[in-house]
């Protein structure tokens, strides 16, 4: 039960430098998209280096609270690659919804469909994310949570 309860609270942390993570990174990613008119793909890989960039320092350490005898260089890598397997998994299913929801272009915009399955995307990033860094990133941390 203590464990239980531990975990949960390490979800809520994660979730608070997520909502600190999504501000930068999803603020960048509609900047990116909507004011320089870079494409989908483009705005949203640089949206996504820049939030986990404040990811993966935030994450190392109020979320997993990784000590610093961890070494800093394996754990980036995992994190890396983590982030590379959700980003293109949850902005796959994005673009998707993209190419499903052009069929309904006579009922909403391009510009609303498109951003609205952005903000689809970058909720299953999150999911993909913490799942990922909990098991793979940061699974042989330090401190017991």
């Amino acid at each position: 039960m203590v464990k239980s309860f531990f975990q949960k609270f390490m979800f809520a942390r994660f979730l608070v430098v997520g909502v600190m993570n999504t501000i930068v990174g999803l603020t960048s990613i509609y900047i990116f998209f909507n004011v320089v008119s870079l494409n989908y793909w483009a705005s949203t890989a640089i949206g996504n280096v820049i939030g986990g960039i404040c990811s993966y320092i935030l994450n190392k350490k109020y979320t997993f609270q990784v000590k610093s005898s961890t070494p800093s260089f394996s754990t980036a890598i995992k994190f890396i690659g983590v982030n590379i397997v959700a980003y293109f998994t949850a902005y796959y299913i994005g673009y998707w919804i993209i190419t499903m929801a052009e069929s309904f272009e006579q009922y909403m915009s391009p510009l609303l469909y498109e951003n609205l399955s952005i903000l689809i995307a970058s909720g299953l990033f999150t999911i993909f994310n913490y799942v990922g860094h909990k098991y793979i990133t940061f699974a042989n941390r330090s401190t017991p949570l």
